[in-house]
């Protein structure tokens, strides 16, 4: 079985803690933004569902990605990217159906989720109190 999260919008209370581990443990820097999990909210409908890679079948990221820097794992099925060969052209960003990898404008890269391959659980995972993301190995 491959590595994947999964995720329950019913669950999820919009409180970020996922974001913030996230950017915790990939950049050691609580901030949400620079998190490859993000939490969509609309206070007017009153909802809130995760923004997360789905390490799609066939990834419409990597087919985009002009200079090679998302390669999909055919062991595991992971997208991986490497940051060192992205050069900011967003296309990855524009292309992905789930809306689920973002700009790091700061560092003129795009950020997605990793699933924390140094981890036995996503840092998402493990710090949401809901119990909102599950993951599969």
């Amino acid at each position: 079985m491959m590595r994947r999260i999964y995720t329950n919008p019913d669950l999820c209370t919009g409180c970020k803690l996922c974001s913030l581990a996230c950017s915790i443990t990939s950049l050691g820097v609580a901030n949400p933004r620079k998190a490859g999990i993000v939490i969509h909210q609309n206070l007017f409908e009153r909802y809130e569902f995760q923004l997360i890679c789905r390490q799609c079948e066939a990834p419409p990221c990597v087919d985009a990605c002009m200079t090679g820097t998302l390669v999909k794992d055919p062991k595991t099925g992971v997208v991986n990217m490497e940051h060192e060969r992205c050069v900011g052209c967003w296309t990855c960003v524009m292309v992905c159906p789930y809306d689920a990898i973002f700009r790091d404008e700061e560092r003129e890269v795009a950020i997605k989720c990793d699933l924390c391959p140094d981890r036995e659980i996503p840092a998402c995972v493990e710090a949401c109190p809901t119990e909102a993301l599950v993951f599969t190995a």
